[in-house]
């Protein structure tokens, strides 16, 4: 790269990353806090919280990064016009490829980095995720549930124990109310946690289930000399997948176990996951080009380059949630698959095409509507903020 392009791709990266720390950080945080309710006032669990929360970061960067890299290299492009740097490289006779170059090398270098966090960090972060909450719900029951005392474990449910040695437990008592539905009542007189296939598991023996309708009030009784539940979600474990589709390999979901309970029951999970691990870092080369097309042309700092942002945003957004839907057929529908895979390379072919044609957008219509509309509304909401300091002023 020229000295030049290396300057804009210095800007747009370490916009970029400014942008990425800060959503991620925002969208950890309320991750982190929706699951405060796995942690218990003690030392080891809330030493263990932190370890759990940082699982949830890969999966979280990955779905952040086009964004980022969105955001960051339209601040840039603003940041070029606002500073007449965007006008004198125009003037100079830079090729506009001095721009659109940096920023695609960037969506690149993203769309790999995501390509490495869906194939190889984020199936073992989740999995390490998983373990966590199990190792936490196995010391909650064995360490620090007060024999004789009913405790919350988690919204809707709680636990009761006669005793507990160890792994082994007297008088288990589980209420289970999570499902508005349904009113679960677990007894047993002897409980333990075992370890089977590196995944723990709670083993009643000897006990009963009540399960009480809340439409009608009836109550069907269930006795069973053993009951499994999966300790990540406290779940009977017929009702909860041992390994994640987020948990598994790549090669895992290209080439799965013919014997595998979720891939007879449900085989078009697995082709989403694949899908999304497929398609995820072609947002980010398709966000990058889009970046180019809304604000790489060169503006006078009369224009408004709010405009470029809110277009930038909104087109990322649309997109995305065109994806989302798409992904969510693939489950019932492995057709849809292709679909997945054609809607960003669309996006990368049209962006593409645009920036060769060097069109301005800013030209458009509908782009001049939309800065119009922005600049109104922000001359708006400033007139009714000095009327009110006026106001204010005048009181006093």
């Amino acid at each position: 790269m020229t000295i030049l392009e290396r300057y804009v791709f210095r800007r747009a990266l370490l916009n970029s990353l400014g942008a990425l720390a800060s959503l991620v950080m925002i969208v950890w945080i309320v991750q982190a806090l929706s699951r405060v309710d796995i942690v218990k006032s003690t030392a080891s669990a809330a030493g263990n919280v932190f370890w759990i929360a940082l699982m949830l970061l890969p999966d979280l960067a990955a779905g952040i990064i086009p964004f980022a890299v969105l955001i960051g290299c339209v601040q840039t492009l603003n940041g070029l016009n606002a500073d007449s740097e965007r006008a004198v490289m125009a003037a100079s006779g830079a090729s506009p490829k001095v721009v659109a170059k940096p920023i695609v090398i960037l969506g690149i270098l993203s769309g790999l980095v995501i390509l490495l966090i869906s194939h190889v960090i984020g199936p073992m972060s989740s999995q390490a995720f998983r373990n966590g909450i199990r190792a936490i719900n196995a010391d909650t029951i064995t360490l620090f549930l007060q024999p004789g005392r009913f405790e919350k474990v988690q919204d809707g449910l709680e636990l009761s124990i006669g005793a507990a040695r160890g792994k082994n437990i007297e008088s288990l008592f589980i209420a289970d109310t999570r499902d508005p539905k349904i009113e679960l009542i677990y007894f047993a007189r002897e409980a333990r946690i075992a370890d089977e296939d590196g995944r723990s598991l709670l083993l009643l023996s000897d006990g009963q289930l009540h399960r009480r309708d809340m439409k009608d009030g009836s109550v069907a009784v269930v006795e069973f000399q053993s009951y499994a539940f999966d300790l990540a979600d406290l779940q009977p474990a017929n009702k909860s997948d041992w390994v994640r589709t987020s948990e598994r390999s790549t090669a895992d979901l290209i080439s799965p176990n013919p014997a595998d309970k979720l891939y007879r029951e449900n085989p078009g999970s697995l082709t989403a996951e694949l899908t999304d691990r497929m398609t995820e870092w072609l947002y980010a080369i398709a966000f990058a080009l889009w970046a180019v097309v809304v604000a790489a042309h060169p503006r006078t700092n009369r224009q408004a380059s709010s405009a470029a942002m809110t277009l930038g945003i909104m087109g990322g957004l649309g997109l995305k949630a065109l994806g989302f839907l798409v992904l969510a057929q693939v489950s019932n529908d492995t057709s849809w698959a292709l679909a997945a895979y054609a809607l960003p390379l669309a996006a990368i072919l049209l962006d593409s095409w645009l920036i060769l044609l060097n069109t301005d957008i800013a030209e458009w219509t509908i782009y001049r509507r939309i800065a119009e509309a922005l600049q109104a509304l922000g001359n708006f909401f400033a007139r009714r903020f000095d009327g009110g300091k006026d106001r204010a002023a005048g009181a006093r």
